[in-house]
């Protein structure tokens, strides 16, 4: 079940491209993977996307998010909280963190923009 009024903030039904870098449970090398997907839809502090492979809850991953009329891509970093199937497909439930060295500042500066 999708934990939908769970989230305090107000989610936006915008698509972002999303590319999830998915790494080698075994060491801490660079990505093995990348995952695009497009999110179903984006908040402050989170982002629900679909793809088609399981991701498991309480990964912590990197990923980069693309708006159509944002210039730059912006690198995030979260943990999967909660993952769900829907026929062939899942629907994950990603939680930003406050985290040093991405672009979660101005993730939150773009949200704001959207919902003033």
């Amino acid at each position: 079940m999708i934990e939908t009024d769970k989230r305090s903030e107000t989610r936006l039904q915008e698509q972002a491209t999303i590319y999830i870098e998915l790494y080698d449970q075994q060491s801490d090398q660079a990505a093995n993977s990348v995952i695009i997907c497009n999110s179903l839809d984006i908040s402050a502090n989170g982002i629900q996307f679909q793809i088609d492979q399981a991701l498991v809850p309480g990964s912590i991953l990197r990923l980069v998010a693309e708006l159509p009329d944002k210039g730059e891509p912006l690198q995030l970093v979260g943990e999967v909280k909660w993952a769900t199937a829907d026929q062939e497909d899942f629907n994950i439930g990603f939680e930003l963190y406050d985290a040093e060295h991405t672009d979660i500042i101005a993730w939150k500066q773009l949200i704001a923009e959207r919902l003033g």
